[in-house]
């Protein structure tokens, strides 16, 4: 029997290097019952958004330039599919 097929939604939110805020959002399916290699896709994922200029930033216009602190890291179920 396959594992369920489970979707999450995570936000990141955190300060860069001028103390300006920011957060990624972002969803990430787990088809293998694996939610440590999920998290890590979260973490990439977050950082791309950051670096790439689409993260919500607190200071519009204020670059985000980091080091980057995270401050808290929220992670949801939104779907889960028992095959």
């Amino acid at each position: 029997m396959l594992p369920p097929v489970r979707t999450y939604r995570y936000q990141i939110d955190g300060t860069a290097a001028q103390g300006q805020s920011w957060k990624t959002v972002g969803y990430m399916t787990d088809r293998a019952n694996d939610l440590a290699n999920c998290f890590d896709l979260m973490m990439r994922d977050s950082f791309i958004q950051l670096t790439h200029g689409r993260a919500v930033y607190g200071k519009p216009g204020l670059a985000c330039n980091g080091p980057y602190e995270i401050l808290s890291i929220l992670i949801q179920l939104e779907k889960r599919d028992d095959r």
